[in-house]
């Protein structure tokens, strides 16, 4: 554990930034911006380059992409670089980028996708793009060296669960002091995540349980799964069906435009699940300031934040109706507040 880490210190900048975030309603407000340059100067407090409004979207939502990595490692400084279990949290970007290239080298892309930090030396060899082997031989992704890419999603999905499991692994490296509830904080963001994930692909592709289970998050010690598949067992057209289930709260009261029966509203469910990680993420944070907790839900807010701000300037570049986008952004960061 390090020595230098002042936990004091840390929850108050937490707190101060934060307290500038584009979150809930400050962040309804980028909808009243008529141009992707005006949402620019609010969000980075500078003229923005001089770009067509497509590129000037795209260099916005690149920026956006480093900005939860950024925002943490000015907070946290060094503790980032001592701590295995940070250094675990932030390969998520490493992991997103891989998906990004592997998708390169299925398209016959000749060069490999620019990453969003390039201070950020990648775990593998990126100059042997694009053979497997020379980028990921004797690394944590050597797997994909037997595997291959004929089946592209099921490796992008074999990627999220190897960076849930690698993380939840990283926390036994954490004293208990400084844990908090990390524990049930990750648990419950992996649990959720198998919900949506597990529920789209029983309406999008209708799978069915044998076939979604291997492809759930597993995390060694608990069970995320169960309530997936329990989930998985319940009709979309019953809101009796889903009486008594765990996430029964979280389930929206919808009923079709047309004025007919209730049905499961999975965007609806999906916007409910990212409110109540969001709300439970700035709860702990504030509750276990002398822990690990608020760097940690920082980290996942920013990252709810910048996947807000991105949708909101693509929304102003498509000249999306304001109070959609408005609607968007309060539910992309959790709601009024």
């Amino acid at each position: 554990m390090p020595d230098r880490f002042e936990s004091a210190y840390a929850y108050a900048r937490v707190c101060g930034s934060l307290a500038r975030s584009y979150l809930g309603e400050k962040a309804g407000s980028l909808a009243g911006c008529a141009r992707v340059g005006e949402a620019w100067r609010a969000v980075f407090t500078e003229a923005p380059p001089t770009l067509p409004e497509s590129e000037l979207a795209d260099a916005a939502e690149k920026r956006l992409r480093s900005m939860p990595i950024e925002s943490l490692r000015r907070i946290a400084g060094s503790v980032l670089d001592e701590e295995p279990f940070f250094a675990a949290l932030l390969r998520k970007a490493e992991f997103a980028h891989l998906k990004k290239l592997l998708s390169a080298i299925v398209e016959g892309a000749p060069e490999p996708p620019s990453r969003d930090d390039p201070s950020a030396a990648p775990e593998y060899a990126e100059e042997g793009y694009p053979e497997l082997d020379a980028m990921f031989r004797r690394t944590r992704y050597q797997w994909l060296i037997e595997k291959g890419l004929e089946d592209l999603p099921m490796v992008k999905n074999a990627l999220d669960r190897q960076y849930y499991a690698e993380l939840w692994k990283a926390l036994e490296t954490v004293g208990s002091a400084r844990a908090g509830s990390l524990r049930d904080l990750i648990r419950l963001e992996a649990e959720l995540e198998n919900l949506v994930w597990g529920l789209r692909l029983k309406r999008y592709y209708s799978m069915g349980a044998e076939e979604i289970e291997p492809l759930l998050i597993a995390l060694d010690g608990v069970d995320i799964s169960q309530p997936t598949l329990d989930a998985l067992k319940r009709r979309a057209d019953s809101r009796a069906e889903w009486a008594s289930w765990k996430w029964e709260r979280l389930v929206p009261d919808s009923r079709r435009e047309d004025g007919g029966d209730w049905f499961f509203d999975l965007r609806g469910f999906e916007n409910a699940a990212h409110r109540h990680l969001f709300r439970r993420l700035y709860l702990r944070l504030h509750m276990e300031p002398d822990s690990y907790v608020p760097l940690y839900a920082y980290f996942r807010i920013k990252e709810f934040e910048s996947e807000a701000i991105q949708g909101i300037i693509e929304g102003i570049k498509l000249e999306a109706p304001a109070n959609e986008i408005a609607s968007f952004a309060l539910d992309a960061t959790g709601g009024p507040g």
